[in-house]
């Protein structure tokens, strides 16, 4: 429920243009990466309620299931410091989603990458 309608306030944020754009697209997009690794941690603890948590259709669960493993292993790899990796990960599930809102997440989480992987001058 929670990713729906984090989803939900991405496609509204572009709908409406509302300004900064790319700020609050990012700003879904960490509140939704907080609600997976939440959900990530319950489900190591508990793995029979990762079941409770896909009763979606199936092309939504689908949808949300393909994102949640993009995120979590391009969390895992910017963990390690591997952010070029993590980029590449983000980068592949741009060209795999069609889901606008999810991309613009994705879009958002390369360029904070990005600009943190820039060296200062």
């Amino acid at each position: 429920m929670a990713s729906h309608l984090l989803d939900q306030a991405a496609d509204d944020a572009h709908k409406t243009r509302l300004q900064p754009l790319s700020d609050n697209i990012e700003r879904i997009g960490r509140a939704l990466i907080e609600v997976m690794e939440v959900q990530r941690q319950i489900h190591l603890v508990q793995p029979e309620l990762r079941l409770r948590s896909l009763a979606a259709p199936p092309r939504e669960r689908d949808a949300i299931l393909l994102f949640a493993r993009c995120m979590a292993e391009a969390i895992e790899l910017e963990e390690r410091g591997e952010t070029l990796a993590a980029i590449a990960t983000y980068e592949w599930f741009m060209g795999n989603s069609r889901s606008l809102a999810r991309r613009a997440i994705a879009k958002a989480q390369i360029r904070r990458l990005s600009s943190a992987s820039e060296p200062t001058r």
